[in-house]
């Protein structure tokens, strides 16, 4: 049976915009020539457009559930501050502090970009007042443990998986160990990871193997390139000769990981994957996107030499993403530092085990 969504939930897909707000936003997204560098939205990377434009149908979602979408207006006309402050009351009422600060800020960006002639400061300034009191609804710290506490739980799995030929059941484990100690190691944007190929994303080097993505296909449209950690590149290889072809599509697929019933596509399943492990391994659920913030604190903690190397680590273009860090070194020399780390400590957690 199929769960009913809540109307007051649902964004209004474009398809049913008013017929100005979708012309509006096509003139956004047109592209320049050598003269002009094109509208606001011209060069948003594909996530990033899709992201703003569930924001931007959540607003027009809002007003026309509420009976106060006036279809004939200009999208601009809309965004006043009395009914900016009536939809943030709204929120408030549905989402957690975070969702509604994105959901805000997402509108602020579409109507800078559908309406970039406007002055949209004072919708910035409201933004900004709810960043400071939307304190995140859950605890995370709470959550996280040291990077190379993961890895060495996840390497300590891997030697407990039986050796040769293993079920499809065991196959799955080993594949959900392994991308839970790469990405504690080398902790990329669960899209990105999901999306990895053998031969374009994966490719072997002189005893390791070279990560590298594409500056189209990151969101802060930075290229990426690392090597995996050398604890890791026995076990790595390992899924991909004997593990990996026990999975339907192996033969047919590039795609780094598989599932049972194919490729995993969808990044949520990844998600899901690795906070179940991480769950029955550590007692709490530390999902994809909080081993980015367990790689930055675990680097902070060694030095601020180390802290540096969080920003290429994590693909960020500015120091300010990485809160109070400058950051001049490149990513592949920075995750090679980080290996030192991972092997000095996994021989400590090892020697305290025994």
């Amino acid at each position: 049976m199929a769960r009913t969504v809540d109307p007051m939930r649902r964004a209004l897909p474009v398809s049913k915009w008013p017929q100005r707000d979708q012309e509006t936003w096509a003139a956004a997204q047109a592209d320049g020539d050598i003269f002009d560098e094109g509208s606001g939205a011209a060069h948003w990377a594909s996530r990033t457009r899709l992201t703003n434009v569930q924001h931007y149908g959540r607003w027009l979602g809002y007003l026309h559930w509420t009976g106060k979408l006036e279809e004939a207006a200009d999208p601009a006309d809309r965004v006043t501050r009395e009914a900016v402050r009536a939809y943030n009351c709204h929120l408030e009422r549905l989402v957690a502090p975070r969702t509604r600060l994105s959901m805000l800020v997402g509108l602020k960006v579409m109507m800078q970009a559908m309406a970039p002639d406007q002055d949209w400061r004072w919708l910035q300034d409201a933004c900004n007042r709810v960043q400071i009191s939307a304190k995140p609804s859950k605890d995370k710290k709470a959550k996280m443990r040291p990077t190379a506490e993961i890895f060495a739980a996840a390497i300590s799995e891997l030697e407990r998986l039986p050796a040769g030929s293993l079920s499809i059941e065991q196959a799955i484990a080993y594949r959900d160990v392994l991308m839970l100690a790469f990405l504690a190691s080398r902790p990329l944007r669960v899209k990105n990871f999901t999306n990895l190929e053998i031969g374009i994303h994966c490719l072997p080097t002189n005893g390791n193997w070279l990560i590298t993505i594409p500056t189209e296909e990151t969101k802060t449209r930075q290229p990426i390139s690392f090597e995996l950690p050398e604890p890791l590149v026995p076990w790595f290889e390992q899924y991909l000769v004997e593990v990996r072809p026990l999975f339907p599509q192996a033969q047919k697929s590039t795609r780094l990981w598989l599932g049972k019933e194919g490729i995993l596509r969808d990044s949520h399943a990844v998600y899901h994957r690795i906070t179940k492990l991480t769950r029955r391994l550590f007692g709490m659920p530390i999902n994809p996107h909080l081993l980015r913030d367990c790689a930055a604190s675990s680097l902070a903690a060694v030095s601020a030499d180390m802290a540096r190397a969080a920003a290429p680590l994590l693909g960020h273009r500015h120091f300010s993403t990485t809160e109070r860090y400058y950051i001049q070194a490149d990513n592949l020399a920075a995750t090679r530092r980080v290996s030192r780390i991972l092997e000095r400590v996994k021989s400590i957690y090892a020697d305290e085990e025994e």
